[in-house]
């Protein structure tokens, strides 16, 4: 690695990277703590197929802390797109070709399914009185569901599992941890797929920040 001038080598290419790189494995560190910080926010929502004056009460009384975890969880998908982005790369100049791609491509699914609900979190809460409660319940349905969320989760960790497998650009005990993840994301959806990966993010960003965005392979 060259750290001459705040540069360092990334890639088998060997050309020198803006110093900024070093610190780009830890957006999956931001992303963590911005994750865990929505959901610490957030209040438990209405039942999945709650009233829509059940719905419209809910998001009135707790308005505030509504729209914090919202504003929270959409700065936690810019932090994982730059995670999975960096990730993507790092995973393609040790041989992951293709596997990589499918690695973003399952973080991008993420980030829309967590920008969805996001957007409608925020929409029950600044418009609870303006909403039908017809579509107040339809709103919460969509809410209540994560399935968007965990398909990109499922892809996202099965694809890394296989790409560690393949590269050992990771710890191996670190790529075997991704595969019980994949399998809980594609049982009835719930958050716990969701938190377990951000645990996973936040391991495999620490990894990479410790190596120093080299690229040689690992034993």
């Amino acid at each position: 690695m060259n750290r001459d001038r705040g540069t360092e080598t990334v890639g088998d290419s060997h050309e020198p990277a803006q110093g900024w790189t070093r610190l780009a494995p830890l957006s999956g560190v931001v992303f963590f703590v911005l994750l865990v910080a929505s959901a610490v926010t957030a209040q438990d929502t209405p039942e999945e197929y709650a009233s829509g004056a059940k719905v419209l009460s809910f998001f009135k009384a707790h308005e505030s802390t509504t729209k914090a975890s919202a504003l929270l969880a959409g700065l936690g998908v810019v932090f994982l797109i730059f995670f999975a982005s960096w990730l993507r790369t790092y995973l393609r100049s040790r041989g992951a070709s293709a596997l990589a791609t499918a690695v973003f491509g399952g973080a991008v699914v993420i980030g829309v399914g967590g920008a969805a609900r996001a957007g409608i979190s925020w929409a029950l809460a600044s418009g609870h009185d303006k909403i039908d409660p017809s579509a107040a319940q339809a709103l919460g349905v969509l809410h209540a569901s994560h399935y968007p969320a965990v398909v990109g989760i499922a892809i996202f960790m099965f694809a890394t599992w296989l790409s560690v497998l393949r590269t050992r650009a990771l710890p191996q005990w670190l790529g075997w941890l991704a595969l019980p993840i994949a399998l809980i994301a594609i049982v009835p959806p719930t958050l716990i797929p969701l938190l377990a990966a951000g645990v996973w993010i936040l391991i495999a960003s620490i990894v990479m920040y410790v190596r120093g965005g080299q690229t040689g392979r690992a034993a």
